[in-house]
């Protein structure tokens, strides 16, 4: 006889299991979601009293069918589950599994005619382990562009999720980032989870700024020690194993010079220090100086040169030599460009204050999928100040309307500053303000100082900086009478001190 009954799930899902299989089963931990094209769907299976289960996504309307082994080798009782939208029709690029000591194993593949993108619609998403089945709904819905915003954050206070709309001025004013601060510039746009993957190509020792077949573009070198500082007198850039570009020893050189303080700019030119460039039968580059030069490990080598990238698509090997020790790189080449960010997405930074050759040194690129956004973050004590431009642009591949999305915002590094520092009387109370260019939820003090017969009267109030960049605190001052007011950033006084008059619900500047 078989005996049917309920099982305890998330909302939405559906499970039916018999009184033979309760010692094995599987339950999802998170609920229905709803994921863009472009994004992963990451389900976690919970399991008990086994160590494998199966996980299927099935198109409700379609075809598109696919299902996975999973096993659960770390012990732990559960196996996150990770699926690539992006890479639908390959399974075995498509599924991977959170923990490296779980596994994945793939046991049923999408017809031939299957898109690459999984094609947006409604999904079965189905968990099966024993006797045990639960099946549980996903939407997925075509990318969005929902615009972009610029806002400054904290250094120190970095938090795992920005949401600039949150934080951006309410003055209206340009945004502007006090030096010390992160400026973060947030793009609105989501399905770039599979696209914006780590490394991204323009953090590797060899990338191309335009790696489009046939493009007549420039390839970066930053090379760097990986320990101790290195010298030697030959460069070498070789490429092996796939296409090659074209280098032509007349207008071959862009920049080449040492980064010294990491800020993908050249501090010390090389060029005079060069005794000749000179390429080879095969594709490769050498650079020989005058004399021995060093890189210290604490510095990059920058060298930007002008190629002809292949006709053909492919990937090949680009490895840099310098002072005994070898680096590689793999650049992809494609009919459309793969961006510095990753396939399709591209980042580009202008500013009359610095020429970066390498803008991923000092603007870091992650998208966050819980806000649907793609975050460039840069710290503003490697930037010069001045206005900075920062554009995305992402290839018409990338999204599902067809449309190549280009968009731009800028932002101005300044030092810090506070001004209109301000105290007025409020029946007993003292509120004092002022307004910065420092971060919002910025810590900062505010110090009132008074004397009366002899006493010293002395009041700290803890603040942090407000959505519209002002600074308040209120005090109760013990009478009235002069006082002096001033406010600190990092044990640093960086307004007044100021003296004022305090007279009962009155209060001026002396």
């Amino acid at each position: 006889m078989l005996i049917l009954g309920l099982t305890a799930i998330p909302s939405g899902a559906i499970a039916v299991d018999s009184d033979e299989s309760a010692a094995e089963s599987v339950r999802f931990a998170d609920v229905q979601r709803v994921e863009q094209q472009g994004d992963f769907v990451t389900r976690t299976l919970v399991l008990n009293n086994t160590d494998e289960a199966r996980f299927q996504i099935s198109a409700v309307e379609g075809e598109f069918s696919t299902t996975v082994s999973v096993t659960d080798g770390s012990g732990d009782g559960s196996v996150t589950v990770v699926f690539d939208t992006q890479q639908a029709d390959n399974p075995d690029a498509a599924f991977r599994v959170a923990d490296a000591n779980d596994t994945v194993s793939v046991l049923t593949r999408p017809s031939k005619t299957s898109q690459t993108t999984l094609p947006t619609g409604r999904y079965s998403v189905i968990a099966s382990a024993g006797h045990t089945r639960i099946a549980d709904r996903l939407w997925i819905e075509p990318p969005s562009v929902r615009g972009s915003a610029v806002c400054s954050v904290p250094a120190s206070q970095q938090p795992s999720h920005i949401d600039c709309a949150d934080r951006v001025r309410e003055t209206g004013s340009p945004s502007v980032v006090a030096v010390g601060d992160d400026a973060v510039v947030q793009y609105r746009v989501s399905g770039l989870e599979s696209a914006v993957q780590q490394p991204a190509p323009g953090t590797q020792p060899v990338f191309a700024r335009n790696a489009s077949t046939s493009a007549h573009t420039t390839h970066v070198v930053q090379w760097s020690p990986e320990s101790d500082a290195r010298t030697g007198q030959t460069l070498r850039i070789t490429y092996r194993g796939g296409p090659s570009p074209s280098l032509h020893s007349s207008q071959l050189v862009d920049h080449i010079g040492i980064d010294t303080d990491a800020d993908g700019e050249i501090d010390r030119s090389l060029r005079t220090a060069v005794n000749r460039y000179q390429v080879t039968s095969t594709g490769g580059l050498t650079v020989a100086f005058d004399e021995p030069i060093t890189v210290a490990d604490n510095e990059t080598l920058l060298f930007e040169y002008h190629v002809v990238n292949p006709r053909t698509e492919g990937v090949s090997d680009a490895s840099v030599s310098f002072g005994g020790e070898t680096i590689h790189s793999s650049l992809e080449y494609a009919p459309n460009g793969l961006g510095n960010v990753g396939p399709g997405v591209d980042l580009r930074v202008e500013s009359s204050e610095m020429d970066l050759i390498s803008p991923q040194t000092v603007f870091d690129v992650a998208y966050d999928a819980e806000t649907d956004s793609l975050n460039v973050v840069a710290d503003s004590a490697r930037l010069e100040t001045g206005t900075y431009n920062v554009t995305v642009a992402i290839d018409s591949d990338i999204h599902a309307d067809g449309e190549q999305v280009v968009l731009t915002e800028a932002f101005t590094v300044a030092e810090p500053s506070v001004d209109d520092l301000s105290a007025t009387m409020s029946d007993t109370k003292l509120n004092v303000s002022a307004r910065t260019n420092l971060a919002p939820q910025t810590k900062m003090d505010i110090d009132l100082t008074m004397s009366q017969e002899g006493t010293t009267y002395f009041s700290r109030c803890l603040t942090t900086v407000g959505k519209n960049g002002v600074v308040t605190c209120s005090f109760a001052p013990p009478g009235t009478g002069s006082a002096n007011v001033s406010i600190s950033y990092n044990d640093t006084v960086v307004a007044g001190p100021e003296e004022i008059e305090i007279e009962s619900n009155v209060t001026t500047r002396g």
